[in-house]
């Protein structure tokens, strides 16, 4: 059962067309997991059409409209996507991420190690202002303290994680501000798969904080 849903004005602005390409990504995964979620973008999404309607016609050229249909055409392949999921890839990841992910003999087979047994996949999806990575951590294994520069979105896809403040398992999200900081635990058992996504660096604190800082994670 999923706990921890996206708040509702970023969801309002994802169904306006006003989140960034990276937040986007994070929230369309989320949705095709979350019920929820999904009604709430769907009343969201009515309200608008119901504005759209109803607002006074204005005059445009060709040019802009076929401008606005080219637009519309590139950021398709993130809002389109069903609930279903690839049977010939990892049954827990939906289609809107797997087309970004490496195939492999596991979920975590090709991507890059780092310390204490972290695994880290970049994702490039053409948006330079934020950071898109899947991460993997090992069962027990903490996240060095830190807070943000801005905004971080950490959805759980595999095993689940708990900092202070609270528990996240599978399809939960934890929105965290960049006036909070916290320090994430991987389940003891499962350990911990997400997809994160932040704009600016993760400022990391205690006694490795200036190595890390100094490294750009």
């Amino acid at each position: 059962m999923i706990n921890h849903h996206i708040p509702s004005d970023i969801l309002m602005s994802y169904a306006a067309g006003t989140t960034t390409p990276a937040v986007s990504l994070v929230i369309a995964t989320h949705l095709t997991l979350c019920r929820k979620c999904r009604e709430e973008y769907a009343k969201y999404e009515e309200l608008g059409g119901h504005y759209v309607q109803n607002v006074e016609e204005v005059k445009v050229d060709s040019n802009t409209i076929n401008s606005i249909l080219d637009k519309i055409d590139s950021n398709a392949s993130i809002d389109d996507e069903s609930t279903e999921h690839d049977k010939d890839h990892f049954s827990n990841i939906p289609r809107v991420l797997q087309k970004y992910l490496p195939s492999g003999k596991s979920l975590t087979h090709s991507w890059k190690k780092t310390f204490s047994g972290f695994k880290y996949f970049n994702i490039n999806i053409g948006d330079s202002s934020s950071v898109v990575k899947m991460l993997s951590i090992p069962p027990g294994k903490k996240l060095p303290h830190h807070s943000h520069e801005a905004t971080e979105y950490t959805l759980v896809l595999e095993g689940g994680f708990s900092d202070e403040q609270g528990r996240y398992d599978f399809g939960d999200i934890a929105v965290v501000g960049e006036n909070h900081s916290h320090t994430p635990v991987a389940d003891s058992k499962e350990g911990c798969v997400c997809l994160v996504v932040y704009e600016g660096n993760l400022k990391f604190k205690g006694l490795l904080g200036p190595v890390l800082n100094y490294l750009k994670i």
